[in-house]
């Protein structure tokens, strides 16, 4: 039996699971040094607003601040508080368990898809810990989530081993080495579709380094219930049923696709079988040669074949691809400590500016889902998204590039609140006056998938994995579905495209740490809505303690900078009171997208895990049996 285990799982009333970036839970070692920026809230922020008291969460037991329409006061010096030491009381409201959680003492998973965790609580019952879980789940996830999870794509994982320090293990694509500002305008000219969007896979190199490092099970213990999936095949469950029929048009022309994922009339429906003979001798090569098995050989063969349908990958792209160890990216926010995803993620940064300016713009008074609190995060999310998409570059691809000294500019509230233009409370922002690239902003398109783990031991990972679109660039090699990555470069601004680069991605992976014990696993899949989605559960849980539940139920919305609109889920709206009042301080509103990422996530408290899975996506949250 599982210790206290409900199954979180698909499909149920509130609690199923969603889309994009792959986060699970690890833990790892390698420290950056102290906080570089943390703001105190310090700024009277607020115009009087309708805010719907029948959805409105009280956010602070403290008076409202006073009313002020331009928060360009924000230029107060910035004040660092102790690193990763909130208030007792702050500390105190912090409420991990909810009536949806699945509890467990001898580790837990979480994942957008049951196979996959599943496998990845069997690492753990083998007596495997978080590292080995979360391979055990990203391997399996390549198989039965194919239109993010995989093995020619890319991610980040966060892992912490108990105690510490965190470690950044980074895998995103990176661009091939024949890339051209012709052959990428013509990539994106054909939408991405195609051999020419694939970018040099980092899954597996990723993976193998993670395993390698700090895994205690064998690589065929990580891999057996991957291969297993692929030679016996599983039942298409509802999710990707949908994504593939979504993708069929397109992705129906790949000859190896149409084998596998098709049926007589069109795309295999839900509960039909998926059995991936090919996928399954690629995994085999792996488990028995490592990254060899993958970047060198009869796969790599396979994957620069892609050459003769207009790919640009080479066997000595792929022989040269390495995982690179980094250390994360570290803020506080309210005194916990937030260690999240470095560049080239511009995820991270994009999360560390938007916490920082809504820490001191005192966001956390304004009642949850009130017009003013919305209004507040919409426009710093607008600012932190325009540093996203413009300002984030891989670091390792500029000669003389001071990462710290950027980091310490995106950390530092008052100087991005100067730089991006003040914020007033009664008037919504246009985005073509906070960036000059506005006009020239493209947009970003991503499938990605997220997990995290946790072990008995206290090991934690964070991990999120991506194809960019779903089902990639809609082409197949060896067995699986490749990356359109390349179309993830910019048009303008720092990350454009260069013969090795590694390309920017949303991708949020985070931590939060009180006295430095993890407290909060999280992140999600869903493009540029990444940093907000994991930006609005971690305030649910801080600022309005909310159970981890409650924080990831909870209605969200999305500004991008691109296009200039609130986005809201209109499976999940907020009071629409609070909607009209947006519309009248200029905020444009769209109710387009049925549902916002899909944040499977995890507390911790006293040697306790908490996880729950993400009712957006139909995934499972599940505790190993005791022991």
């Amino acid at each position: 039996m599982h210790d206290t285990l409900a199954s979180i799982g698909a499909p149920r009333s509130r609690a199923s699971s969603r889309t994009w970036c792959l986060a699970w839970l690890l833990v790892v070692g390698c420290a950056r040094g102290p906080v570089r920026a943390e703001a105190t809230p310090s700024v009277a922020s607020a115009a009087a607003t309708s805010s719907d008291p029948s959805a409105a969460r009280a956010a602070s037991a403290e008076a409202a601040p006073a009313a002020s329409s331009n928060l360009a006061a924000a230029n107060a010096p910035t004040v660092r508080p102790p690193n990763g030491a909130p208030s007792a009381e702050l500390l105190a409201s912090l409420h991990p368990s909810g009536s949806r959680t699945v509890t467990s003492r001898a580790g837990l998973v979480v994942t957008s898809e049951a196979n996959a965790t599943r496998a990845g609580v069997a690492a753990l019952e083998q007596g495997g810990n978080a590292a080995d879980a979360i391979v055990a789940a990203a391997f399996a996830l390549a198989v039965t989530y194919p239109s993010a999870g995989n093995l020619g794509g890319g991610g980040i994982i966060l892992y912490r081993p108990r105690g510490g320090p965190t470690v950044a293990v980074e895998f995103r694509e990176r661009a091939p080495r024949g890339v051209t500002q012709p052959a990428f305008d013509r990539m994106i000219a054909a939408r991405a579709i195609g051999a020419a969007a694939v970018g040099v896979p980092g899954t597996v190199a990723g993976l193998d380094l993670v395993h390698a490092r700090f895994g205690r099970l064998g690589r065929a213990d990580v891999l057996r219930a991957a291969i297993s999936l692929a030679k016996d095949g599983f039942a298409l469950g509802r999710g990707q049923a949908q994504a593939l029929g979504w993708s069929w048009p397109v992705l129906s022309k790949d000859p190896l696709a149409r084998r596998v994922f098709g049926a007589a009339k069109g795309p295999k429906p839900e509960g039909a079988r998926v059995v991936q003979p090919e996928l399954a001798r690629t995994l085999e090569l792996i488990r028995d040669q490592g990254d060899a098995g993958f970047y060198a050989g009869e796969t790599a063969r396979e994957l620069s074949a892609l050459s003769e349908r207009g790919g640009l990958l080479t066997q000595e792209d792929l022989s040269t691809y390495r995982a690179v160890v980094r250390e994360p990216l570290r803020t506080t926010y309210r005194g916990f400590a937030i260690e999240t995803a470095p560049p080239p993620s511009a995820g991270g940064p994009a999360l560390g500016v938007m916490l920082g300016m809504l820490q001191k713009l005192e966001a956390f008074r304004y009642p949850a889902l009130s017009a003013d609190e919305l209004h507040l995060f919409a426009e710093a999310a607008r600012r932190a998204q325009a540093v996203r998409r413009f300002d984030v570059v891989d670091p390792d691809s500029v000669e003389g590039y001071d990462l710290a000294k950027k980091e310490a500019e995106w950390l530092d509230p008052a100087r991005m609140l100067r730089e991006l233009t003040p914020i007033d409370m009664a008037h919504a922002t246009p985005s073509r006056a906070v960036h000059p690239l506005y006009d020239v902003a493209v947009k970003e398109l991503e499938h990605t998938t997220h997990l995290a783990a946790v072990d008995k031991d206290g090991n934690v990972a964070s991990c999120t994995t991506t194809l960019s679109a779903s089902f990639g660039a809609k082409v197949m090699a060896a067995g699986m579905v490749l990356n359109d990555s390349l179309a993830a470069f910019g048009t303008a601004g720092a990350s454009t495209p260069l013969p090795g680069r590694r390309m920017p991605t949303s991708m949020s992976p985070t931590l939060v740490l009180a006295s430095g014990d993890p407290v909060l696993v999280l992140g999600s899949p869903g493009g540029d809505t990444i940093p907000n989605t994991v930006a609005r559960v971690l305030r649910n849980s801080i600022d309005y303690g909310m159970s981890l539940d409650e924080a990831v139920d909870a209605p969200r919305i999305h500004h991008g900078f691109v296009p200039d609109e609130i986005r809201f889920e209109s499976a999940h709206p907020p009071p629409k009171a609070v909607l009209r009042e947006l519309a009248r301080r200029g905020h444009r509103l769209s109710s387009k997208t049925q549902a916002i990422g899909d944040a499977n996530s995890i507390a911790l408290s006293a040697g306790t895990a908490h996880g729950y899975a993400d009712p957006r996506g139909g995934g499972l949250a599940m505790g190993a049996a005791t022991r």
